[in-house]
């Protein structure tokens, strides 16, 4: 795991994890009689059905198309040891800090086998996530490169659940890819920024872009290959010095209240505000200073 801070409870959990389930999952797939249409997923515009044999746990349940038993019961286990993580990490109380959709007290993990999605492996939602199962037929079961995914995706599921809502326009994208990213280690293909000479490197390709002036998934540039390779790593960094003890040294308690307070209705630059300390547009315009001299 690339970790700028010192994380032992997650790479504690996530070698277990490796040394418990193992990567392989050699179990048959299951065959539906029939499949069930319907599912918290389609909310975000997914129509997947599944085979109506779900496995339940403590903070999931996990629906499958045509998944192995065994597949799905690594899945819930993985996504069990993260939730306990994230949970302690930014302090949550799930009783009373949760705002779940009608209907649902646990999240929901569809983690799929018949299909391939080829721009993406994961998605989270509020209400649960869309993930591939460990039986795929097509996508990698390495299990580093899987943890990081399902942790990403069920960040941004836990942010549905502190807002209450799936709208992505009441928390600036920055932050909510950035959180995302740091606590997952790094999905992009370029990983987390860790020097200066890896900074400079991807500034040359890409210049400095206006980060905390990229508020929305549409303000994002043209270059499809930028947000991949480059702004979610910048969104990691910029989201990093605000918890670093080299940087602003905030809780990652902090994200969580900004997730509550914009809920709740508070504008994002005033939660911003209230947590760090520092006004938006300050920040703006400090960070590049901000996060160069983090590297040094």
């Amino acid at each position: 795991m690339r970790w700028h801070m010192t994380h032992p409870t997650l790479v504690t959990v996530v070698g277990a994890l490796a040394v418990l389930l193992g990567v392989a999952c050699g179990d048959s797939p299951t065959v539906p009689d029939t499949m069930v249409d319907e599912g918290s997923w389609y909310r975000s515009g997914y129509h997947w059905a599944h085979d109506g044999n779900p496995i339940e746990t403590a903070h999931f349940v996990v629906y499958s198309d045509a998944a192995g038993l065994e597949a799905r019961q690594r899945v819930a286990e993985i996504a069990e040891g993260l939730m306990t993580t994230l949970i302690e990490d930014f302090e949550i109380d799930p009783e009373t800090m949760f705002k779940w959709p009608p209907g649902q007290s646990k999240l929901h993990i569809y983690a799929y086998r018949d299909h391939y999605e080829q721009s993406w492996g994961g998605k989270g939602y509020y209400g649960g996530l869309l993930i591939w199962s460990l039986d795929h037929p097509i996508r990698s079961t390495e299990l580093d490169g899987y943890t990081r995914v399902v942790t990403h995706e069920l960040m941004h599921a836990v942010e549905g659940l502190l807002k209450g809502t799936d709208n992505p326009k009441i928390v600036d994208v920055w932050v909510s890819e950035g959180i995302a990213e740091l606590v997952s280690g790094g999905t992009s293909s370029s990983g987390n920024i860790t020097s200066l000479a890896m900074l400079d490197s991807l500034v040359a390709v890409y210049g400095e872009p206006n980060l905390i002036g990229i508020h929305h998934y549409e303000d994002f540039p043209t270059d499809p290959n930028a947000g991949y390779k480059y702004l979610y790593a910048m969104f990691e960094l910029a989201v990093r010095y605000l918890l670093d003890p080299a940087g602003l040294d905030r809780p990652h308690s902090a994200v969580r209240d900004i997730h509550i307070d914009a809920g709740n209705g508070a504008a994002f630059a005033d939660a911003f505000e209230e947590q760090f300390g520092i006004g938006l547009q300050r920040y703006e315009d400090e960070l590049w200073d901000r996060v160069r001299a983090l590297l040094n």
